[in-house]
């Protein structure tokens, strides 16, 4: 090549840069209509999207710049991201642009708005914080939880199956309920960070356990209600929330907070995935995983079981404990009850049904949630949002990426 000509290249490169970044837009949305309940609890839908603009899955057709994504195809979650594409950020804020906001998602209960959960700091996306800058966010946000809800708050007693000590303040109006919560980082005699302050809302009709109320979870026969089954053999369990996990390799945290969601515990991916030691870029090899389990079962008071023990089968040269007629037996056994079960597996190595368009190789954890005998499929279900709901595969294929297999209950369940 021609000197002058490389010369010429070379000297273009920023300017090329500098274009290239003009041209992308400003993501940024702020979300004080969250604080409205007058208003916030009459959206549906439709109305949502009118104030707010959708990510679309055809870029090209995408006029405005992007705000929200739904989570789930029934668009019953929808999800505001500071990370919602993975080369630009988007500005999130609240309370008139003086507070940041990483995620927040927006429930809605019989196509009507009902719940919302905001996360304003969560050391695994924000990194650390100094705690004078923390103690700014929360009292801000408190006092503008007292001029919005015209209430003083009150002490909220919060659930012992906790990963971290919570401390949470509750704001109760006819209008609306707000619990601000976040980790007690200032025990006296203990040296601990600040790890996360969230803020959750519900209409007046929709405070249930997940805003911290004591609850006795969810019991076996509504559970067994949750199992359908379709005229073309599909044996499945319905209604487990969907939780998106992101750019972050959180399929461990996610997985846990779906079941548990589903089983009426309270949690939070970004407590389990600090409590696990989950690497938000890589997320977990399989024996990792198998390890981050059992501390979730420790923290969360419940009764974690190995039913395919990884550990078992790199002991026995490549050869699983269980043959395939057991392993369908267990599948069976669970998805009658109603209990999904967390599932560690080998990614990319057979086909499924929607193929892959994500991750494509290595350590994964997902959800079986059903299974269907005259098509021999496994159904299943993966932390990525929207169209992950209910996926399938065929049973041997799902038997032979199959590393981990594990039930996690209330203890006694």
């Amino acid at each position: 090549m021609n000197r002058l000509v490389w010369l010429l290249i070379v000297a273009c490169l920023p300017c090329l840069a500098q274009a290239q970044e003009r041209r992308l837009p400003e993501l940024s949305a702020n979300l004080d209509a969250l604080l409205n309940f007058a208003e916030l609890w009459k959206w549906g839908p439709e109305s949502f999207e009118k104030n707010y603009v959708l990510k679309l899955e055809d870029q090209e057709k995408q006029q405005k710049a992007p705000q929200f994504e739904w989570v789930s195809a029934s668009k019953d979650r929808a999800r505001f991201s500071r990370h919602m594409f993975s080369n630009a950020e988007t500005n999130l804020t609240m309370f008139g642009g003086s507070i940041k906001v990483e995620e927040a998602i927006l429930e809605f209960v019989n196509g009507k708005a009902a719940r919302a959960t905001i996360s304003f700091y969560n050391r695994g996306d924000s990194g650390d914080i100094e705690v004078k800058e923390f103690d700014r966010m929360f009292k801000t946000i408190g006092q503008s939880l007292g001029q919005v809800t015209k209430a003083a708050p009150k002490r909220q007693l919060m659930s012992a199956n906790a990963a971290l000590p919570v401390t949470g303040w509750m704001w109760s109006a006819a209008t609306g309920i707000a619990l601000l919560e976040y980790n007690e980082y200032n025990t006296p005699g203990k040296v601990t960070k600040p790890e996360f302050l969230r803020l959750k809302l519900a209409a007046p009709n929709q405070a249930d356990w997940s805003m911290g109320k004591l609850a006795v979870g969810v019991q076996r026969m509504e559970l067994l209600q949750r199992v359908k089954k379709t005229a073309e053999g599909d044996v499945y369990i319905s209604g487990v929330p969907m939780v998106d996990q992101g750019q972050k390799g959180y399929c461990v945290a996610a997985s846990c907070q779906r079941l548990f969601e589903f089983l009426r515990i309270p949690c939070d991916q970004h407590e389990m995935a600090k409590l696990v030691s989950v690497d938000a870029e890589g997320g977990a090899s399989i024996m990792v995983m198998q390890k981050s389990l059992a501390k979730i079962d420790s923290a969360f008071k419940v009764a974690f079981k190995p039913l395919v023990n990884p550990e078992l089968y790199y002991s026995n040269n490549g050869k699983r404990r269980v043959s395939e007629k057991e392993y369908l037996a267990i599948i069976k056994e669970n998805v009658e009850k109603g209990v999904p079960l967390l599932w560690g597996l080998m990614l990319g190595e057979k086909p499924e049904d929607p193929p892959l368009s994500r991750q494509t190789r290595g350590g994964h954890m997902r959800m079986v949630i059903g299974y269907n005998l005259s098509k021999n499929q496994v159904l299943f279900t993966d932390s990525w949002g929207a169209g992950h709901e209910l996926k399938r595969m065929a049973l041997l294929d799902a038997y032979d990426v199959t590393m981990g297999l594990y039930s996690m209950a209330p203890r006694g369940f």
